[in-house]
């Protein structure tokens, strides 16, 4: 794979895994200056991230008066910051119907149930237009939206039933997932949440954690497949 390809995978990853970010909008207050918030995201089918955010926040007030807005995402870890890969896109974010993907949203996320059904909070959907990928020393470089973001080959009908499925009959195997990404047990039972081309997206209580597929998926066919040599794979670490 040539550097550019790889540097686009790891950036897609990152987008893909993060789950929150710092989002910058303009501020109407304070014309000419960047505002920054904190925000959970999940991506949607198409591989934007969606936002929940309340009408009543300033970050919200400036995107109504200027859509314009950059989303920085940044490598979990420790040690030196600048080592982590980092993410930068700019793009507009725009008010949305978020039909099928409200009550995916809410299995990300369900704590924010309560802001959208009592306190009013809206759907918005966040299109990058360029990202700027930063990986360590020497590896800043600029790409496309296209080079990013990837829409889910599996349609919304099959990762609801591939999720069901093994949310249902497949605990077991979860929790092994979760101690294997983790290296601990979590308090609370781990629960798939998502599933596309690379990777499942699990979530304990309110943490959330995405684990690569052992390759890469366009159907349900191969989904069943990866996710059976992730069982097989992991139980054969653990004897």
């Amino acid at each position: 794979m040539k550097q550019g390809d790889e540097q686009a995978a790891s950036a897609h990853w990152l987008l893909a895994s993060a789950f929150q970010g710092a989002l910058s909008t303009q501020s109407i207050e304070h014309a000419g200056y960047p505002f920054g918030s904190v925000v959970p995201y999940m991506l949607d089918h198409a591989g934007n991230p969606v936002l929940l955010l309340s009408h009543l926040s300033q970050h919200t007030k400036n995107i109504e008066a200027n859509r314009q807005c950059a989303l920085t995402l940044l490598e979990a870890g420790g040690g030196d910051v600048q080592k982590r890969g980092r993410l930068s896109a700019i793009g507009d974010v725009v008010r949305v119907d978020a039909g099928a993907d409200v009550e995916r949203y809410f299995n990300y996320f369900p704590q924010a149930r309560v802001y959208q059904e009592q306190l009013g909070f809206l759907f918005y959907r966040f299109q990058p237009i360029r990202f700027h990928w930063n990986g360590g020393f020497a590896t800043a470089r600029w790409f496309s939206a296209n080079r990013i973001v990837r829409a889910n080959p599996l349609s919304q009908e099959v990762q609801a039933d591939i999720v069901a499925h093994i949310n249902q009959d497949h605990a077991d195997n979860l929790q092994a997932f979760w101690r294997w990404a983790t290296d601990r047990v979590g308090d609370s039972p781990a629960i798939m949440v998502g599933i596309d081309a690379t990777g499942i997206d699990l979530r304990a209580a309110d943490e959330i954690r995405r684990i690569a597929l052992p390759q890469e998926i366009e159907s349900a066919e191969q989904a069943r497949a990866a996710l059976l040599k992730m069982a097989t794979g992991v139980r054969t670490a653990g004897e």
